[in-house]
């Protein structure tokens, strides 16, 4: 009797933690940290901007206090801001340190350190050390996060996204009749380019920030955000239209439940018609080659991913009218 043996893989999921260093922020490799985690297919889960006291300092490092560096990498780590990221995901321990980060020399490490104190960043090198080290950590995240609430106070934002001619327009004035304000992220990011004293496009402008450090970018795009929310004296705001990548993951994890994404999504056939309507052309081949065109981006911005992280999803499909029943339900839900 032939009997087949499989192989048995087995594979952990994880949390682990990084600290991008004072070097690894001076130096711009936040996005390439980020990307690289999620290009790994891992989930960054919590994420904070923070001075680290020399005390806790000193706990993470514990395990090499005997060490003659020991001193000197309290104190680098100690000297400017850090940027916590808090990583989960299938055998995410072992992917950062050896992948990601590289152990010096190999991986990025090798590539942008300057010695083995200003390393660009630390990783945890086992489970048992990202336990304790997120456990060390845990209090900075959880009093941020209740500084983030009072700030946030009683406001809802509503970010609205979905394929080429959706109908993410048609809901943004929806709601701006409503008495929500409609309110465009590439308006707001003109308005955050401005503070950055740049003439740049703006587009070519968030595009070089988030290669550099994304996390300094949402985070001033979210001050700039409830500043706009704050003039207009209102507690209630869509945002149109939420692209892809990192920024509706990152406003989902710091804005919490003050912050609901909407998916919007409608056939293929209403969406050529939409097509032929904004173009104003009669041809439906044509418009549908234009909206495959417009997809194809779509798609390779991530904007399909983002309906996993929805907390609505609307079928607009149907008349005008249903798709008002449907916004003026959600309004009443959250409102």
């Amino acid at each position: 009797m032939l009997i087949e043996k499989r192989e048995r893989i087995v594979v952990s999921y994880e949390k682990t933690l990084i600290i991008i260093k004072p070097d690894g922020l001076t130096k711009n490799l936040a996005g390439l940290i980020v990307e690289k985690i999620y290009q790994y297919g891992l989930t960054i889960i919590d994420s904070e901007r923070t001075h680290l006291s020399k005390e806790l300092v000193e706990k993470l490092y514990s395990e090499i206090k005997d060490k003659e560096y020991f001193v000197e990498a309290v104190n680098w780590v100690n000297s400017a801001p850090v940027l916590i990221l808090i990583i989960e995901g299938i055998d995410a321990v072992n992917t950062v340190k050896q992948k990601i980060i590289g152990k010096y020399p190999s991986g990025l490490r090798g590539q942008f350190s300057e010695n083995s104190i200003k390393n660009i960043a630390h990783a945890s090198d086992s489970i048992i050390s990202a336990r304790k080290e997120i456990k060390l950590i845990e209090p900075i995240l959880k009093r941020n996060k209740d500084s983030n609430e009072k700030k946030l106070s009683n406001k809802i934002v509503f970010a609205l996204t979905g394929m080429s001619e959706c109908g993410k327009s048609t809901v943004g004035k929806y709601f701006d009749s409503r008495g929500i304000p409609r309110l465009k992220i590439v308006n707001i990011f003109e308005k955050v380019r401005d503070a950055y004293q740049t003439d740049k496009d703006v587009k070519i402008f968030t595009s070089i920030e988030e290669k550099r450090d994304p996390y300094a970018l949402w985070d001033v795009f979210i001050e700039q955000l409830l500043t706009e929310m704050n003039k207009r004296k209102v507690n209630i705001a869509s945002i149109e239209s939420l692209y892809g990548g990192g920024l509706g993951y990152y406003l989902k994890q710091k804005l919490g439940n003050h912050f609901h994404v909407i998916f919007i999504e409608a056939s293929e056939e209403k969406r050529v018609k939409l097509q032929m309507v904004r173009e104003s052309i009669d041809d439906a081949d044509r418009a549908k080659r234009l909206l495959l065109s417009r997809d194809r981006i779509k798609n390779d911005s991530g904007i399909p991913q983002l309906k996993e992280i929805a907390d609505e999803i609307i079928d607009n499909s149907g008349s005008i009218n249903q798709l008002y029943e449907k916004i003026d339900k959600i309004i009443h839900k959250y409102k």
